[in-house]
């Protein structure tokens, strides 16, 4: 069974309705958009950027992991479950 993932507002969703009969579905209900702008990556990383010192510094082949960790704890922090 391949996952398929429709998104949108209820009503968009409904406009599938002939399609899901019948199917197991998961519903996860998304926080509303803010209406501020969408901020930058450093404004995200807000006070770690810079807080790193020396040889502490992660090298280039674990900043994926760092960044991974902070949008996790960001989306966790925002009640999504990661």
């Amino acid at each position: 069974m391949d996952l398929r993932v429709i998104e949108g507002s209820w009503e968009e969703i409904l406009q599938h309705a002939g399609e899901l009969q019948g199917r197991r579905l998961r519903v996860m209900v998304l926080p509303e958009p803010s209406a501020t702008p969408q901020e930058s990556l450093r404004e995200f990383l807000g006070a770690f950027v810079g807080c790193i010192e020396g040889s502490l510094e992660p090298v280039a082949e674990n900043a994926e992991a760092v960044l991974d960790a902070l949008i996790a704890e960001s989306h966790r922090a925002q009640g999504l479950e990661v």
